[in-house]
């Protein structure tokens, strides 16, 4: 468990940082990457307190879930990231390209959340042989679904729009969708 932890302690940072560099050259902004980055958090928030509701302690299948819910989280960031810098370049003013945006990819996220918050909902409470360390990875990967399904569709925007207000976001360099590369 411990040489675990400490690989763990190198592949989970290093994850980040390529998560950072791909998101990077999406965008090609800075401010956007971390806007993005800002989700991981929020998942986070939601797994630990899936793990700590159920009593279920930390392991290494729980530090795998993490992987999986920054992934889930940086998707539904960017689904969201894309819809509205493309709404702004058709026109739209900054504050109803984020309203419409987040409105109109509200269905898609919520999605997202249910397929992986469902799919694993079997192994969630399983106590059958296997269920430890199934089980530790589903509570952590359906607690952050949720969190990323319910906080980021509120932190996202929020952030955006302040963003905007404070260093002017949909100022500078965005990206032109039409032209991004798929991720």
């Amino acid at each position: 468990m411990q040489a675990a932890n400490r690989r763990l302690a190198i592949i989970i940072p290093i994850a980040l940082l390529l998560i950072m560099g791909i998101l990077y050259a999406a965008t090609l902004s800075l401010v956007s990457t971390l806007i993005l980055m800002a989700q991981v958090p929020l998942a986070c928030l939601g797994g630990v307190l899936a793990l700590v509701i159920t009593g279920t302690p930390f392991s290494v299948s729980a530090a795998v879930g993490f992987i999986s819910i920054f992934a889930i989280a940086i998707m539904d960031g960017i689904l969201l990231n894309f819809y509205i810098h493309q709404l702004w370049q058709e026109g739209h003013s900054v504050v109803d390209s984020i309203v419409m945006g987040a409105d109109r990819r509200f269905r898609a996220v919520m999605m997202t959340a249910l397929v992986d918050g469902l799919g694993l909902l079997p192994a969630a409470p399983s106590t059958r042989i296997g269920a430890q360390t199934q089980r530790p990875l589903a509570i952590l990967v359906i607690g952050g679904a949720i969190s990323i399904a319910l906080l980021t569709r509120v932190f996202q925007p929020t952030l955006m729009y302040l963003l905007h207000n404070y260093i002017g976001l949909f100022d500078d360099h965005t990206p032109d969708v039409s032209t991004a590369a798929p991720l």
